[in-house]
């Protein structure tokens, strides 16, 4: 106990007063919100390295919601994330990846794109399917299928992120096939200097209507090299979207500040902790105060 007070006492002295207020907004959003929000909030605790609460919170929720679709699947996500060793996790990808694998499920989407973002492959556990799905008509289903089974052998890995372009720059019109390989190269990226040329150029010609310009974007400026001349040009397009009235478009402009952000970003991201009339819900407000909080904290942590 006294460790834990310990850790508390010097956690508070250590931080800057944003990095404070970053916390407490996240702590205030993960018991004051509700299924996807506190998901997003957890997630955030974690991924910034302050997992105090986290588990036991989802593992009341649990208990309280462990059978709904889709939330079942947020839930058994933070849980997987939470867990101290590879037995408890692999319980929680295993729930996951069960519901992926029932065809009746109506969350198997939900399902797929996490074990996609936890960099798990469905493939050797039922071929038959997960081909079916990859081969079925394309919908976000394929697509994080797509993304899902690119961790199935480091080849597959490798060849993931330039098949991702392509089909960015091959997708017309057709907004699905942009904003969901972008949102997958964000998270994964290994593009080669001339890919990522392309990716640059592509998402910088991207209409400011679409809805697909800001994961565009954001995939640009988190795998730009450093020294890129466009890297502030997408930057500055980049920052646009704190003014845009879809909270998941403010949402992933502050993902990618979260992942290569700056110290100079910090003023725009905490005016994001009230200033967001944009937004129609107090939980879309909640929701993109918390992304912003993360963002400040990975920021902060990078920095120091």
């Amino acid at each position: 106990m006294l460790n834990a007070c310990t850790s508390k006492k010097t956690e508070s002295t250590d931080l800057s007063e944003n990095e404070q207020q970053s916390l407490t907004i996240l702590r205030d959003v993960l018991s004051g919100q509700s299924e996807w929000v506190k998901v997003h909030a957890a997630e955030y605790l974690l991924w910034s390295g302050y997992p105090e609460g986290v588990k036991e919170t989802f593992l009341e929720e649990e208990k309280r919601s462990g059978t709904k679709p889709p939330y079942r699947i947020g839930i058994w996500r933070v849980l997987a994330q939470a867990a101290t060793g590879e037995t408890e996790k692999k319980a929680f990808t295993d729930k996951i990846k069960a519901v992926f694998l029932d065809s009746t499920a109506t969350d198997r989407t939900h399902a797929v794109e996490t074990l996609a973002k936890l960099r798990i492959s469905p493939l050797a556990d039922d071929q038959p399917l997960t081909k079916k799905t990859l081969n079925g008509p394309v919908s976000p289903l394929s697509l994080y299928t797509l993304w899902s089974v690119a961790f199935t052998t480091q080849d597959s890995l490798r060849k993931a992120p330039a098949k991702l372009l392509e089909m960015i720059l091959n997708a017309g019109d057709d907004v699905t096939f942009k904003t969901i390989p972008a949102y997958a190269l964000r998270q994964i990226k290994g593009l080669s200097d001339q890919e990522w040329e392309q990716l640059a150029d592509a998402a910088l010609a991207e209409p400011a209507a679409s809805p697909a310009r800001v994961y565009m974007l954001s995939a640009a400026f988190t795998t730009a090299s450093a020294g890129s001349p466009k890297r502030e040009q997408i930057h500055a397009e980049l920052l646009k979207y704190k003014n845009a009235t879809s909270k998941g478009d403010v949402a992933e402009m502050a993902a990618a500040l979260a992942d290569s952000g700056s110290e100079d970003d910090i003023p725009l991201l905490v005016s994001l902790f009230k200033d967001t009339a944009q937004l129609s819900s107090e939980a879309d407000k909640a929701d993109v105060a918390a992304s912003a909080a993360h963002a400040v904290l990975r920021i902060m942590k990078r920095n120091r």
